[in-house]
């Protein structure tokens, strides 16, 4: 019989194959990956400015049917003296909005919703992100893509809010204002124990207020 002398067939990598092909993968994944979290954000940003939306169409219809009561809880927050209110959408400290605007109230005989329309809808989330969240304390909350309250003013003047982000210019006609304080969760504007105290910041502290509200989402203009 005779013998072959063929080279057998081989199978699989070497190892220096199988590092190349892994320091390929790893490069082609570090020029996705910032394309990827950049549409993530996108994606997270319009939900927000949604949200944001959802709730001032929300407190407009409440007040509309409410000959134009705002919707929240005057024995737990009053207007400051230029009839400015100002809530943070999470437990305890939105003065029952979300309650009210969802629909949820629990106790009957002090509520405001009388009509108990559904002027927010939201589902229920399963953790503390994107909408509807309530705690293991029962609480109600509602929250932002990243996990943050939505920043909420509320204004009884007629004249319309006051931008909190700048004490001189105000919002004819509009009662209500809704921001999210972004990926970053910084970036607030003024609430009612420093409106028409806070002095404009200067040099760096100007610049890093700035940069804090870069990636704000306001229910009233665009983002920068």
């Amino acid at each position: 019989m005779k013998k072959s002398f063929l080279p057998h067939s081989r199978k699989g990598f070497t190892l220096i194959e199988l590092i190349i092909v892994i320091a390929i993968l790893a490069t082609l994944a570090s020029i996705a990956y910032p394309t990827y979290m950049s549409i993530q954000d996108n994606a997270k940003g319009t939900a927000a400015k949604k949200a944001c939306l959802d709730i001032v169409e929300g407190v407009t219809r409440y007040a509309q049917d409410n000959n134009g009561m705002l919707p929240y809880d005057a024995k737990e927050v009053e207007p400051d003296k230029k009839d400015q209110i100002y809530l943070e959408t999470s437990a305890g400290k939105d003065a029952r909005l979300i309650q009210i605007l969802t629909n949820r109230e629990e106790d009957d005989d002090n509520r405001l919703n009388v009509t108990r329309d559904t002027y927010l809808r939201s589902d229920e989330q399963d953790k503390p992100f994107d909408g509807l969240y309530i705690d293991s304390s029962d609480g109600i909350n509602f929250y932002d893509p990243w996990g943050h309250s939505y920043q909420v003013v509320l204004c009884e003047e007629e004249k319309g809010c006051i931008d909190p982000f700048n004490a001189k210019k105000r919002f004819r006609g509009k009662k209500c204002l809704v921001y999210s304080l972004g990926s970053d969760g910084e970036g607030m504007g003024m609430t009612s124990s420093t409106a028409g105290t806070r002095k404009p910041a200067k040099g760096a502290a100007a610049e890093a207020e700035e940069e804090s509200i870069e990636d704000n989402i306001y229910s009233w203009k665009n983002a920068k």
